[in-house]
C-alpha cells in the first residue's frame, strides 16, 4: 500500500469523531507507526491533539460569523465555501506533512466536508486515501436506525470516491451488547409491516452495492476496538501493519 495513508474520519454530530481520531492515533503511535492529526474542523474550540495542519489558521466560524455579520448557520455555509474554493492549496499544505497515517478530522456538520471539497482534497493528496464514516451507538436501538447507518455509509463512499468503513462508535453503552449488530445489517423481525417492506428493500439494495464487510465496534473512551477496526477495514487498513 502506497504511504501515507490518509485516513478521513467523518460522522453524524456528537458520534464522537474528535475523540475517535485521538484515541486511534495514540493506539497506532504505540504501534510504532508514525501519525500525523490534521483539523479541518473550523468551527471547533477545543482539541485533545496537536494538529499538524489546523484548517482554522485560515477561518473559524466564530471568526466569519464577526466578520460577515452572519449566524452560526450563516457562518457554515461560508465555510463550506471556502474549503471548497481552497481545497488545492489545503491539499498543497497537507502533503507537506510527512507521516506513515494522516488522521483526519473533519468538521462536526457531515455535509459541510461530504458535499463541499472533500472529495477533491482527498483525490490531491499523495498516498491512498480512505474513510471512517462514524455513527452513534445509541441511534441503533432498532433495524430502522442501523438501516439508515449503513444508508449513510454508502453514501459516503459514493460521494468521496474512496473505501469507507462504517464504524460504530460508544457500543460500551448498548444495553442489549455489540453481537447482534455485528453483521451490519438488520434483523427485521419485529418490526411493523410497512417499515419491515421498507427496510428490507433498503437492505437488499444495501447487499447489492455495498462491499461484503462487518460494522465495527469501538468505544473511543475506553479505546476497544481499534484492532478490530484494522482488521476489518477495507483495503489498505487491512495491510496497513
Amino acid at each position: 500500500m502506497p504511504y501515507p495513508l490518509n485516513l478521513a474520519v467523518l460522522g453524524t454530530a456528537g458520534s464522537g469523531k474528535t475523540t475517535l481520531t485521538h484515541a486511534f492515533g495514540k493506539w497506532m503511535k504505540r504501534r510504532g507507526m508514525k501519525v500525523a492529526f490534521l483539523n479541518l474542523d473550523p468551527g471547533c474550540e477545543r482539541l485533545p491533539f496537536r494538529p499538524s495542519f489546523d484548517l482554522r489558521r485560515y477561518f473559524t466560524l466564530s471568526g466569519l460569523m464577526k466578520e460577515y455579520g452572519l449566524g452560526p448557520n450563516g457562518a457554515m455555509v461560508k465555510a463550506s465555501s471556502l474549503l471548497e474554493r481552497g481545497a488545492k492549496g489545503f491539499a498543497e499544505e497537507i502533503r507537506k506533512v510527512r507521516a506513515e497515517v494522516r488522521l483526519l478530522d473533519t468538521p462536526g456538520q457531515l455535509e459541510v466536508f461530504l458535499f463541499h471539497g472533500g472529495r477533491r482534497l482527498l483525490s490531491l493528496l499523495d498516498g491512498t486515501s480512505l474513510s471512517l464514516f462514524l455513527f452513534d451507538a445509541s441511534l441503533l436501538g432498532d433495524p430502522a436506525g442501523l438501516t439508515l447507518a449503513r444508508l449513510l455509509n454508502l453514501s459516503v463512499q459514493l460521494r468521496l470516491g474512496v473505501p469507507t468503513l462504517c464504524v460504530v462508535n460508544k457500543v460500551d453503552l448498548l444495553e442489549g451488547g455489540w453481537e447482534g449488530l455485528e453483521e451490519g445489517l438488520p434483523k427485521l423481525e419485529g418490526m411493523p409491516g410497512v417499515e419491515a417492506e421498507l427496510a428490507g428493500r433498503l437492505v437488499t439494495l444495501l447487499r447489492e452495492f455495498l462491499p461484503p464487510s462487518r460494522v465495527v465496534g469501538v468505544s473511543a473512551k475506553r479505546g476497544e476496538g481499534n484492532g478490530e477496526t484494522l482488521r476489518s477495514g477495507p483495503r489498505g487498513l487491512l495491510r496497513l501493519r
